[in-house]
C-alpha cells in the first residue's frame, strides 16, 4: 500500500474528519500551517503545497517522522475527495 492510500485509509474515517481536513487543505486564507489527524501530520508550506508525513514517539521520547511526501493542494482535493466519494461520505464544496 502506498503512502498517500495508508493516510487516507487512516485519516478520513467519518464524515467529521473529512470536512476538517478538506476545510485545512482547501483554505487559501491559510498560508501555512499544520493538521494533526490520527496518525499523519499535513504540514501546508503555502496555500499550493503540503507535506504528508507520519508521526509518532519513538521508544526514546523523540517525535519520529515517517516517509513524508510532498503533494500539491490540487492533487491533495482531488486524491481526498476520490477516496471519499468511493466510500460513502457525503462530498462537500470547500472552495478558496
Amino acid at each position: 500500500m502506498d503512502i498517500i492510500e495508508h493516510f487516507l485509509r487512516v485519516e478520513l474515517q467519518n464524515q467529521v474528519a473529512y470536512t476538517e481536513m478538506l476545510q485545512f487543505v482547501a483554505s487559501l486564507y491559510i498560508r501555512s500551517g499544520e493538521f494533526e489527524g490520527e496518525e499523519y501530520v499535513i504540514r501546508k508550506l503555502d496555500h499550493l503545497n503540503f507535506i504528508i508525513a507520519r508521526e509518532y514517539i519513538g521508544l526514546d521520547g523523540e517525535r519520529d517522522i515517517s516517509r513524508p511526501i510532498v503533494i500539491s493542494r490540487q492533487a491533495l482535493i482531488a486524491k481526498i475527495n476520490r477516496y471519499v466519494g468511493a466510500h460513502g461520505l457525503a462530498l462537500i464544496n470547500a472552495c478558496g
